[in-house]
């Protein structure tokens, strides 16, 4: 394929072909929204899509509360269905838990620990966009480019002598002047796109049109569509070829069906495509091509040219600077309005904390948190009982940001409130469970662990509703393990919870966490574990309390060597001297 820098056309067969290759076979739309992540948007254009925190995954999801693979989505011949993978925490569609595989719809919400995902659509109305990866074929295609950074020519004033091409410039300076007075507003992505559509329907009058974008992942994404009257809304296939010109070359294309021309063949090739002619352009902004627009022309009702293309090439120009600033504003807009409630979040929950620990005879306490983020999901407390018994707990709450800092306020004023009363810790899950099931929707939870130590004694009766296992290890040498009893709070109501005991003999050391220590991944996505804690933790176990949550930290960015922690990292500490 020739290219021209100058604006001018050039005709020539196709040459060879490069990918990308791109195949869009779009069904469902989903929304995605993780706390602290942006908001995305996927395309299911694949017979099955997996969701997890494994970066393998085709939906890979910044979120610790998931499992590596912990749903996946599947075609069927009655449309997707979602399933969940066991995953530890499951998977909620439209507020209920699944386990068969289920139907999905627009409409539906799934789900998956802090992750909420729309089915928004069901995508493009069923017109798909198809990218061929077959070889144009020479005997049937001219192939026209035009420079994206020149695009349209301006004459000089010697060169404008024609009175056909003043007017031609003077019309095409109208349509470049109301065009960007119509992008002026401030409005959505999607619409904005649909807009710019509808202005280029009006000038060049095609039969369907397309602006697609690319997404995050830096795919081809259609964003809208538009079909003039009485032209069936079918699949839009794009040639590779096109596209690679477009994207890769970043030239504007007109392709003409030559076998339109009778003094050239037959018009076996316009029954095949239906097709007279086809321009594209790219949105070009400093050099990076962030989508495209293609327009074609039916058969029997006109034929772009090459004015056409400088025109749509001049269009896509301005259009793309006025997406790219939207996509900017509406980042800034994201951020700010995430960083507002991280800060008021913040503020609330740092209020939750014990400013101190109490001071117990004989033993000595210590908990820290560290957030991923600007506000933690986790959440830990003492609370000292008539009886000079003390109850620990450390919970981790599902969400972040303000919702999260209100669910762990109303569960900390009702601990503080039934510990006084002298609930057992298996009674307090309960009535946490209820509290929580009552208060929030099906997709909020929280895993929680409470141990109320006898100073006097060492004796230990805990509850665990399905947190991470504590740990005691034991001065005498091996260690033990505070299992879960039950459900993570807010689940199921009615829930019952059992209760385990132990004793603490001098020198042992209770070790509670949250699940950002144990699921602290390294560069091979291995995860930190249980075991590795514990090892870590009877190394340094005879240290100062402060010393063990400061070693626990120092190995835990050893082994993660970089990564980022995207989960909340909380250790509360209890020895008996």
């Amino acid at each position: 394929m020739s290219r021209a820098g100058t604006g001018e056309d050039n005709t020539t067969a196709p040459g060879p072909l490069r990918p990308p290759v791109y195949t869009l076979r779009a069904v469902l739309s989903l929304t995605i929204q993780t706390p602290g992540e942006p908001v995305r948007r996927f395309l299911v254009d694949r017979p099955a899509v997996t969701l997890g925190r494994a970066s393998t995954n085709d939906v890979f999801l910044v979120d610790r509360t998931l499992s590596r693979v912990h749903a996946r989505l599947d075609e069927t011949p009655e449309g997707f269905v979602l399933t969940d993978l066991g995953s530890r925490n499951g998977t909620l569609l439209n507020g209920a838990r699944i386990g068969d595989p289920v139907a999905l719809a627009a409409g539906d919400r799934i789900v998956l620990g802090e992750t909420t995902i729309d089915v928004t659509e069901e995508a493009l109305s069923g017109t798909r966009v198809v990218i061929d990866a077959g070889t144009d074929r020479s005997d049937r295609t001219m192939i026209s480019t035009t420079s994206a950074v020149s695009s349209l020519r301006h004459p000089s004033a010697r060169e404008v002598t024609d009175a056909a091409e003043l007017k031609r410039l003077a019309t095409s300076l109208q349509i470049l002047n109301d065009v960007s007075l119509a992008l002026l507003t401030d409005i959505p992505v999607p619409e904005m796109s649909g807009l710019i559509l509808e202005k280029l329907f009006a000038y060049l009058e095609p039969d369907r049109g397309l602006l697609m974008l690319r997404d995050g992942s830096g795919e081809l994404r259609p964003e809208a569509m538009r079909f003039a009257e009485g032209i069936d809304p079918a699949d839009i296939r794009l040639s590779r070829t096109l596209v690679e010109a477009v994207t890769v070359e970043k030239h504007g294309v007109l392709m003409v069906d030559t076998a339109s021309d009778a003094k050239i063949g037959t018009a076996d090739s316009i029954r095949l495509s239906g097709i007279t002619s086809c321009i594209a352009a790219p949105l070009l902004v400093d050099d990076a091509v962030i989508g495209l627009v293609y327009l074609e022309a039916r058969l029997g009702r006109k034929s772009f040219t090459g004015e056409d293309l400088r025109l749509l090439t001049s269009l896509a120009n301005t259009a793309a600077i006025k997406i790219q600033n939207l996509r900017l504003q509406e980042t800034a807009v994201a951020k700010m309005r995430i960083e507002r409630e991280m800060a008021l979040a913040w503020d609330v929950q740092k209020r939750l904390f014990p400013e101190v620990p109490p001071t117990l005879a004989s033993s000595e306490l210590f908990g820290r948190t560290l957030p991923a983020r600007t506000v933690s999901g986790d959440y830990y407390d003492f609370f000292v009982r008539n009886d000079g018994t003390v109850d620990i707990v450390v919970a981790d709450v599902c969400g972040k940001g303000m919702a999260a800092s209100i669910l762990a306020a109303s569960i900390q004023s009702a601990f503080q409130a039934w510990a006084a009363e002298n609930f057992p810790p298996d009674r307090l899950c309960e009535r946490l469970n209820d509290l929580v099931c009552r208060r929030t929707s099906a997709e909020k939870f929280v895993t929680f662990i409470v141990a109320l130590y006898d100073p006097e004694t060492g004796s230990v009766v805990y509850a665990n509703a399905g947190h991470n296992p504590g740990i005691v290890l034991r001065a005498a040498g091996g260690h033990d393990l505070l299992p879960a009893q039950g459900t993570p709070l807010g689940l199921f109501p009615g829930r019952t919870y059992g209760s385990g005991s132990l004793t603490l003999a001098p020198g042992d050391l209770l070790v509670l966490y949250t699940d950002g220590v144990t699921e602290a991944a390294n560069p091979d996505d291995d995860e930190f574990g249980l075991d590795r804690l514990v090892e870590l933790v009877r190394g340094v176990a005879a240290s100062p309390l402060a010393g063990v949550e400061e070693a626990i930290c120092t190995g835990l960015a050893a082994f993660a060597a970089g990564v980022p922690f995207h989960d909340d990292r909380t250790v509360v500490l209890l020895r008996r001297l």
